[in-house]
Formats: C-alpha cells, structure tokens, sequence
C-alpha cells in the first residue's frame, strides 16, 4: 500500500452553484446524512490503513472549515497533518508542496510513495478501491507515475480521457491523454474501446515526481525544491498545521498556476494507468447529486420529484423535478426542472442543463458580482 495520502481540498467551488461557492466549495457539501463529500474522503484514506499520514492541502482561508470536518473523524484523526497554501496555483504546486515535505521528512529514503486524492468525490466499495490501490503502488514502486482511468458510462463532455496502451501486470501505459471532447469525439471514444475517464487521482513515488516536474516544468519544479525545509509548524488541537511562513509565501506569490496533467503527466513517458474498478462519482453537476438523491429511500415521490439535503416542496402537477432549497418550493405545472435555492441565490434549470451553471458562474464574474460566487 502506498505510504501517505495527499488530499487536494482547496476547489472554489462552481459545478453546484449556488450551493458550493468560494466560501463553502462542494466538498463541504453533505451529501450522507451529516457527513460531508471531505469527510468521506479522509475516513477513505484512513481506511487504506497506510503507514504514513494523511496531508489535506487547502487554500487558508479554507482552514477553518477544515478543521471543523477533521473534527468529526472518530479515528486516525492524529494522523491528519494540513498544509495551507497562501494562494491558488492549481493541483501541480499543491501537490509539490506536500512531496518537498515528505522528501524532506523521510531523509535519504527514495521509496516513499503517495496517492494524491481529490476532496470532492464519492468512491464505494472500500475493498474494491483499496485492490486498486495496491495495484497502483505497485507501478509507482516501479518508477511509474500512476492515475485512475474510469470506465466510461456515456460520451461524456465534461472529462478528460486517457488512451490505455501496453498492459502490464497492474495496469497500463498510458498512450496519451486527451482534453474534454465534443459529443462526436466522446462517442467515438467510446465505440473505438481503450478510452477512459480521468480521475484526477493519482500515486507516484515521491522522489520521482519531483523529478519529472523538474524535467517537464522547471519552472516549478525549480521553484518549490527545497521547500520542505523553510515553513514552520504548529498545533491546533490534534491537527499539526505545516509548511507556514513568509518564505512559503515568497514562493508561492512567485510560482506559476499550472495542474499536475499539464505540467507532468501529459508530457511524461513513465505516465501509467491502473483501470478503476471501485465505482466513482466526481458529483460535477446537478444531475449527478440528483441521482444520488435519487437512490436515498424516501426521497422521492409518486410523480417522480426529489427533494434532496430535507428540502420542502409542495408539487401540483409538476414531475421529474429535483428540488434542493433552504426555502419551502412550490412548483405548479412543471416538469424536468432542477430548483437550487442556497446562499441567498435561486438556479433553475432544465434537467441536462448542468454543464450550463459554469457559464452562470463565469457571467457573473464578468459582471463583477463577487458576493454571489
């Protein structure tokens, strides 16, 4: 099993808005019972039992809700250590941080490995999602840097794929990576076979993705080397807060935005693929938390309306509607409709129009309307 966990929790949140927003991004989102998408993330890297620690990386000013959650954890909560960042450079820094950290922590030991986890999906059965990470740990004890291909369900827009080459004992070499697609691109992927969605998760052996973002992006690679050395910790409660500081900072403010897909495993020839076999849901749109709804007995009614998080409506010839409210709804002769009413802010909008909400998100930013995002 791989040796430590790195969660990258420090999203802003646009997918399900008005719900998730910068202050409150979808991973605090409760999505069973109480227990929300971060949560049930952090009991998941619990449960790979590993040897090590689990990093949560964040933005800081989403320390304190952090906090709050990591509260709930009943176990291995000593085991939690948080980094974080003073700003948002995407996942390729996030993730550089935290392995300049282990690297320095573990001395000379160039074996360490890492699986790097994102804060915001849903991944059953445990049984079946550790086997796969066995099998990825043991590419990236090989030298390979490795991520999760999903199985395609449908031609799906809104994800990257990748194209599984050479198999190996534990999975693939990946052939190439591809951007999202047009609908005629995604179908073809998928009638041509070998294609997978991206998770976005990935393991690797610390000291070689290092390495490879020294190689494909010198940039930060250069940038971050030896920064495990210059932040300062401390405690809060049980929680061991890392890699603060002014120097931390001074990098930071200099280092460039870039994701760990673009800057190394899109250029890297070590890129491998183990296929999922756990069944994954990256919760992206409002479609998809209304399926999970969906599955909560007692959710539905008799016309085929979900109301989801105890939301309160009252339906008079209205069907196939998925309503998520802080406000009693009432709908009247409509159908196929998804009603968000959260944060002060009201959605509606047609099932299978959910993609469209990153389009509201981006024209309100353009109107200069911060206080709603």
């Amino acid at each position: 099993m791989v040796d430590h966990v790195l969660i990258l929790a420090g999203g802003s949140g646009t997918r399900l808005w008005p719900a998730s927003n910068s202050a409150f991004p979808k991973q605090f989102i409760p999505v069973e019972g109480d227990k929300s998408l971060l949560q049930l993330t952090i009991e998941r890297a619990l449960g790979l039992e590993t040897e090590g620690n689990v990093f949560i990386i964040t933005l800081k000013d989403q320390l304190g809700p952090i906090l709050s959650v990591c509260e709930k954890v009943e176990r291995g909560g000593e085991r939690i250590k948080i980094i974080p960042e003073p700003e948002a450079r995407n996942t390729a820094p996030a993730i550089a941080i935290a392995a300049e950290y282990i690297q320095y922590t573990s001395g000379a030991d160039n074996r360490i490995t890492a699986a790097v986890l994102t804060a915001d999906h849903l991944i059953t059965p445990m049984d079946t999602f550790r086997e796969d990470m066995e099998n990825a740990d043991a590419l990236a004890r090989q030298g390979h840097l490795v991520t999760f291909g999903i199985p395609p369900l449908r031609p799906e827009t809104g994800y990257g794929y990748i194209e599984a080459g050479e198999k190996n004992e534990y999975g693939y070499m990946v052939r190439s990576f591809r951007e999202k697609p047009d609908e005629d691109t995604a179908r073809s992927f998928i009638e041509q076979g070998g294609y997978f969605w991206n998770s976005g998760m990935f393991a690797f052996r610390v000291d070689r993705y290092l390495e490879e973002l020294t190689a494909q992006s010198p940039d930060i690679g250069r940038l971050f080397s030896g920064i495990g050395s210059k932040g300062v910790s401390r405690y809060t409660g049980k929680i061991e807060i890392l890699m603060e500081g002014p120097e931390v900072e001074s990098i930071y403010t200099r280092s460039p935005k870039d994701s760990i897909d673009y800057a190394v495993m899109e250029k890297s020839t070590s890129s491998a693929m183990v296929r999922a076999h756990f069944e994954w849901n990256d919760v992206g749109s409002w479609e998809e938390m209304a399926e999970l709804y969906a599955e909560k007995k007692g959710s539905t009614d008799i016309s085929g309306n979900i109301s989801g998080g105890g939301s309160e409506y009252i339906s008079v010839s209205s069907s196939d509607n998925f309503i998520y409210s802080d406000l009693p709804v009432a709908l009247c002769g409509v159908e196929d409709l998804m009603v968000v009413v959260k944060n002060g802010v009201v959605l509606v909008a047609k099932r299978g129009s959910g993609q469209q909400v990153k389009d509201v998100v981006a024209e309100l930013k353009s109107r200069g309307r911060k206080e709603l995002l």
